[in-house]
C-alpha cells in the first residue's frame, strides 16, 4: 500500500489588534492566503481556536495511524486526551470571563455610588464657596481688601499689605445687684431718712464698641472707643486718639485717653478680678483727659508721661470733653514708670490668672499734679453739693488750687496664683472765690487708700479671689478759712471704707465670663466713695454689704 502522509500546520499571524488572521491547514485545497486583517469578535475567536485544535487533532491522528498500525485503543486514547485538554482550556476561558464580569460589575457599582447625596452636597458647597470667594475678590480686586475675624482681635477689614486696617471689638456687661444697709438714710437728697434697707435689680453696667486700626502704614494708629451711658442710654466716646509709633520704639499719643496714673484703672474693665474695680480706685481714678502722651517700652522697663487739660480729681470730678476754652487747669501732668522683674509684658494686661502661669513680677510708681484756673467752676466739692458744706451757698471757682499725688503698686503671678497691691495718696490745696468774689481757702486735704487682692485658679474654668481695701478720705476734718479766721470743719459725714470682698470667676469660654462676689464694709461711711455703678450706697452706717453677679461677653 502506497504510503500516505498528511501534515497540518497552524499558522497564527498577530496584527496590531491581537486578533489571529487565519488558522487553516497549509495543504488544504481551499487554503488561500488572506492579506487583509480579519476583525473577529470573542465568539468567532473561540470558533477559530476550536477549528485549529480539531485540525491539529486530525493531523496527529493521521500521523499516528501512518506510523503505527491502526488500533481502536490508541485512537480513542488520543482523542480522549485532546478532549480533556480542550475541556480544560474551555473551563479556564470561562473562569476568565467570570472574573471579567465580576470586575465589570464592581466598577459599575463604584461609578453608581460615587455621587451620593452627601458627596453631591459637599460638591455644591465647595462650588458655592468658590463662587462667593471669586465674587468678593472681583469686587475688591482694586484695593486687595480682606475681611474676617481674628481670635482676640475681633472683626477686621484690611488691605493685602496691612497698611490700612480697621478692627471692631465690643464689650457687654449685664449685672444683678443686691444691696443691704442696717439703717435707713437720706435718699436722693430729700432730707428724709426714707431709703429702703434692701434694694436689688438689674443694670447694664457697660456697653462698649471700639474701632481701631492703622492708616498709611502700621506706625500710624487710631482708636475710637465709645460707650453707652447706663443711665441715659446716650452714646459717648471714651477714647478718641491718634498714635505714631517711631522706629526707636517711642510712641506719641494725642487725643482723649486714660492718663498714666493708677494701674487698676489702666487695666481694662474686661480683665478685672472682681465684678468691679475697688471703691478706692473710683475715688482716686484719673479717668480720661485730653492731651498728649509720650511713652517708651524696653525689654524690662517702660515709662509714660502726659501733659493734658487736667485729669479727674475731686475738684471738679469731670474732665472729659474739654477744649482750649473750657480747660479747668493752667497745667496738668502725670507720669508712670514700670519695672518688669520677671515674665512678659503680656502677663500684666489683666488681673485674672491661669493654670500653669509662669512667674511674672512688675513694680510700678506714678506721680501726678495739676493747678486749676479761673474757669474751674463747680457746684460741688469733694463729691458733696456746696449747700451741704458749711459757709458755701453758691458756685465756686478754684483758681490756683493744686492737687498732687503719688502711687506705688506691685503685680505678680505664680503658676495658678495672681496678686496685686497698691497704695495711693493725694494732697489738695484748695483756694478760690465764690460767685460774689469773696476769696476762700481750705486747710490741706490728704486722702489716701490701699488695695490688696489675690486670685487662685482651681482649673481652666474656675478662679477664686478675695480683695481688701481701705480708704481714708475724712472730708469732715477739712476747715474753711476766710481771711485770717479759721472756721469750723466742713459739715460732712466724713468718708472711710474698710471693705472685704470674696468671689469667683467662671470662664465659660475665651469670650464669656461669669463673675459673682460679695462684699461688706466694716467702716461707718461710704459718702465720699459712693458710686452708682459699683452697687454701694452712701450709707452712714457700718456693715453695709452688696451681692453682685455679672455676665460679660466680648466680641
Amino acid at each position: 500500500m502506497q504510503e500516505m502522509r498528511s501534515v497540518f500546520t497552524v499558522r497564527v499571524q498577530t496584527w496590531n489588534d491581537g486578533i489571529p488572521r487565519s488558522a487553516f491547514p497549509t495543504t488544504h485545497p481551499l487554503h488561500k492566503e488572506v492579506n487583509q486583517p480579519m476583525i473577529l469578535n470573542q465568539a468567532a475567536r473561540r470558533s477559530c481556536a476550536l477549528a485549529a485544535l480539531l485540525g491539529c487533532a486530525a493531523g496527529l491522528q493521521g500521523q499516528v495511524t501512518e506510523a503505527t498500525p491502526p488500533g481502536p485503543a490508541s485512537s480513542a486514547d488520543s482523542l480522549e486526551a485532546l478532549r480533556a485538554d480542550f475541556e480544560a482550556l474551555r473551563q479556564h476561558n470561562e473562569s476568565l470571563e467570570e472574573r471579567n464580569e465580576v470586575l465589570s460589575s464592581s466598577l459599575q457599582a463604584q461609578n453608581r455610588d460615587w455621587l451620593t447625596t452627601e458627596r453631591a452636597s459637599e460638591i455644591r458647597g465647595i462650588v458655592q464657596d468658590v463662587l462667593a470667594d471669586s465674587q468678593s475678590r472681583t469686587s475688591l480686586q482694586d484695593s486687595g481688601m480682606m475681611a474676617g475675624y481674628q481670635s482676640g482681635k475681633g472683626f477686621f477689614l484690611s488691605n493685602s499689605d496691612g497698611s490700612f486696617s480697621l478692627k471692631v471689638t465690643g464689650q457687654l456687661q449685664t449685672r444683678w445687684v443686691l444691696n443691704y444697709t442696717k439703717v435707713n438714710f437720706d435718699n436722693r437728697n430729700t432730707g428724709l431718712e426714707n431709703s429702703p434697707k434692701t434694694t436689688w435689680g438689674f443694670q447694664i453696667r457697660r456697653a462698649k464698641v471700639r474701632f481701631q486700626g492703622n492708616v498709611i502704614d502700621p506706625s500710624w494708629k487710631y482708636q475710637i472707643n465709645g460707650e453707652f451711658n447706663p443711665l441715659s442710654g446716650r452714646y459717648d466716646f471714651a477714647e478718641a486718639l491718634i498714635q505714631k509709633v517711631f522706629d526707636n520704639g517711642m510712641v506719641l499719643t494725642m487725643g482723649q485717653f486714660k492718663t498714666p496714673w493708677l494701674r487698676e484703672e489702666l487695666v481694662s474693665s474686661s480683665r478685672q478680678l472682681a465684678v468691679e474695680r475697688s471703691v478706692v480706685n473710683e475715688l482716686f481714678t484719673q479717668d480720661r483727659a485730653i492731651g498728649l502722651q509720650l511713652s517708651y517700652r524696653a525689654d524690662d522697663w517702660s515709662i509714660a508721661a502726659s501733659y493734658n487739660n487736667g485729669q479727674r480729681t475731686l475738684i471738679p470730678d469731670q474732665t472729659r470733653y474739654t477744649n482750649f476754652s473750657t480747660s479747668p487747669t493752667k497745667w496738668a501732668f502725670s507720669s508712670r514708670f514700670q519695672w518688669k522683674l520677671a515674665g512678659d509684658w503680656s502677663d500684666f494686661k489683666g488681673f485674672t490668672g491661669s493654670m500653669g502661669q509662669e512667674e511674672a513680677v512688675m513694680l510700678g510708681v506714678a506721680v501726678m499734679g495739676q493747678q486749676y484756673n479761673a474757669t474751674s467752676g463747680a457746684d460741688n466739692l469733694f463729691g458733696y453739693e456746696l449747700e451741704d458744706l458749711t459757709g458755701f451757698a453758691a458756685d465756686l471757682t478754684f483758681a490756683n488750687s493744686t492737687v498732687w499725688g503719688v502711687t506705688a503698686d506691685i503685680s505678680a503671678k505664680y503658676e495658678n496664683l495672681t496678686l496685686f497691691a497698691a497704695g495711693i495718696i493725694q494732697r489738695y490745696n484748695v483756694k478760690g472765690t465764690d460767685n460774689s468774689g469773696t476769696p476762700f481757702e481750705l486747710t490741706p486735704y490728704t486722702p489716701w487708700g490701699l488695695v490688696v487682692q489675690g486670685g487662685y485658679s482651681l482649673n481652666e474654668k474656675w478662679e477664686l479671689f478675695t480683695r481688701y481695701e481701705y480708704g481714708n478720705a475724712a472730708v469732715d476734718q477739712v476747715a474753711t478759712k476766710r481771711g485770717p479766721q479759721t472756721t469750723d470743719p466742713l459739715y460732712t459725714e466724713g468718708g472711710n471704707v474698710s471693705i472685704l470682698t470674696v468671689g469667683a470667676n467662671w470662664f465659660l469660654n475665651s469670650k464669656v465670663k461669669f463673675t459673682t462676689d460679695w462684699g461688706i464694709n466694716f467702716a461707718d461711711n461710704l459718702s465720699t466713695f459712693k458710686d452708682a455703678g459699683d452697687g454701694w450706697r452712701s450709707s452712714g452706717s457700718p456693715d453695709q454689704w452688696v451681692l453682685r453677679a455679672q455676665l460679660q461677653l466680648l466680641f
